[in-house]
This record gives C-alpha cells, sequence and structure tokens, in this order.
C-alpha cells in the first residue's frame, strides 16, 4: 500500500532517523530518508534497525525490520527496503486490513 507517513528509525548504532514511510505491507516497508541525517547511514544489508510509526488506529513503537535494500534515489535521498523482523500480531492484522482495504478502494 502506497502511502506517505512520516516515522522514525532506531539504528544499531542508536542514530534516530527520520523517515518517509513510502510503502507499507504485512511483511515489510519501504522507507525514504535523506543520508546526511545520520553518519551510519547507508545502512548495510541485513542489519537490523527499530521502526516507530502511526497509521490512523494502528501504533507500531519498536517494531524490529531488517535492511534488505538500500538504493540512492536522487542526490541525497535513499530508498531502504526492509522486512519486518518483530511485529505484534495485533499491528500486523490491523496493517493487513490497510492493505485489503486499499486495494479494494483502488478497483473501484
Amino acid at each position: 500500500m502506497a502511502t506517505t507517513l512520516p516515522a522514525r528509525l532506531t539504528t544499531i548504532e542508536g542514530d534516530i532517523v527520520p523517515v518517509l514511510l513510502a510503502d507499507l505491507s504485512p511483511t515489510g516497508v519501504m522507507l525514504v530518508t535523506d543520508r546526511r541525517f545520520a553518519q551510519s547511514l547507508p545502512p548495510a544489508l541485513g542489519v537490523t534497525a527499530w521502526l516507530e510509526f502511526f497509521l490512523d488506529e494502528i501504533e507500531v513503537a519498536g517494531a524490529a525490520v531488517r535492511i534488505r535494500g538500500c538504493k540512492p534515489r536522487g542526490r541525497f535521498q535513499l530508498e531502504l527496503g526492509c522486512s519486518f523482523v518483530d511485529l505484534s500480531d495485533g499491528a500486523r492484522t490491523s496493517i493487513r486490513s490497510k492493505v485489503a482495504a486499499s486495494r479494494i478502494a483502488r478497483r473501484r
């Protein structure tokens, strides 16, 4: 599900990085950030980080994500493809419902 939500990523080094959640699924996210926000950017593939965001009634706080891909987007931006490593069942179910509702709305 395409989206534009502000979020916060905490790296293994302890850097708190503002990110934009650009795509969301029950299994992962696509994040966009500016590499100048932290010296730890771009992260190494396979590294774990922690993600926080709010989507309507869904609160995801401290969900572990693994960096699966990283590619430049323009001069300073980075796209980070991440998979959820640790996401509560309630959050995963809520995300799954939001994604399904988004798909149904697009078909209309």
